[in-house]
């Protein structure tokens, strides 16, 4: 067996102080069990809420509501405690047709702590310069949902990017076009980047050859392939807000991620960005109702349900990449 050389990042690590279960867990727990076991009938009726947003006309960027699975409404109409489930979906909810064990819930629930108190100990930082950097990369992004590159941006490439966005920016007519302060928000902003050279090249946006492998295998193990969505420079001034804890996107883990060059050294003062590892609604029908209810409970307490972990420093040339749905901010 060949070893691996990893270099390791230090982290501020948290350790959860919240008991494995508790009413609200199994609640959320409840509600994403029947869920996933709806009947026919009842996924008709949750049907019927896609119609009234219009889904069916303006796809999944005409309501929030639209981009989520029947599964994933059903447990947040559920969570919101805002409908009897009862009488909107019967079948699924009528009393005693429950059918999740508890025991089988907290095993979940151990796994889920054991998962983020390894990632956060162990850290997520694996060094390119290593052998086997590409299979212990995706290995990480995999267990842990984030991984962070050392060195994975060529310096020379990193001059010459810094380079040209300067030159963009001296164009002020067209840099105010590219320029976006709705989006973002607590003093935060991004530029969008032309398709245009240097910016039309990978090798420029820090997709490097290491950096495209790993993502090509991630990818392949939901089925899919994958295109840049976009490319921007994002700015956090200082002072910025304290964001919330948030997902990046509404779906599933393995379908969306966020690659991040680290322009600028980024020490711990700076507000680093903080993960909550192991988080994000499993594809498999099988895993969806564990991590359904750890989404809407760290969304009610708004913090890690388990071990966060942030870095003390991301050096400049760091690529990290993160799933989008997990919980960060």
């Amino acid at each position: 067996m060949r070893a691996i050389a990893v270099t390791w990042l230090p982290w501020c690590i948290r350790a959860s102080t919240n008991q494995l279960t508790d009413d609200e867990l199994l609640f959320h727990w409840d509600c994403a069990s029947r869920c996933a076991a709806m009947t026919d009938a009842d996924r008709v009726a949750i049907g019927s809420i896609y119609r009234s947003a219009n889904c069916d006309v303006g796809g999944p960027g005409a309501h929030p509501v639209c981009a989520s699975s029947p599964e994933q409404l059903c447990a947040g109409i559920c969570g919101g405690k805002a409908q009897d489930m009862a009488a909107m979906l019967r079948d699924s909810f009528a009393p005693g047709t429950a059918n999740a064990r508890e025991d089988e819930f907290s095993e979940a629930l151990e796994e889920h702590h054991n998962c983020a108190s390894r990632c956060a100990s162990e850290g997520v930082a694996v060094s390119v310069k290593s052998a086997g950097a590409a299979g212990q990369a995706l290995e990480t992004l995999q267990r842990c949902g984030v991984v962070q590159l050392l060195d994975g941006y060529d310096p020379d490439s990193l001059d010459r990017f810094d380079k040209a966005f300067d030159l963009l920016k001296s164009k002020e007519k067209a840099y105010k076009k590219l320029l976006d302060r709705k989006q973002l928000h607590d003093g935060r902003f991004q530029v969008y980047l032309p398709y245009t050279k240097p910016f039309s090249s990978r090798q420029t946006l820090g997709v490097s050859d290491l950096v495209l492998e790993i993502l090509t295998t991630y990818f392949e193990g939901s089925g899919n392939g994958f295109g840049i969505d976009h490319a921007t420079v994002l700015t956090s001034a200082t002072g910025s807000g304290n964001q919330s804890l948030h997902p990046d996107v509404h779906y599933f883990k393995g379908l969306s991620v966020s690659v991040h060059t680290a322009l600028r050294d980024v020490p711990l003062k700076m507000g680093p960005t903080f993960f909550c590892p192991c988080t994000g609604e499993a594809l498999s029908r099988e895993e969806w109702p564990v991590s359904a209810a750890i989404k809407m409970t760290v969304l009610k307490r708004k913090d890690c349900l388990a071990s966060s972990l942030a870095p003390k420093l991301t050096k400049r040339g760091t690529v990290t990449i993160y799933d989008g749905a997990m919980f960060h901010k």
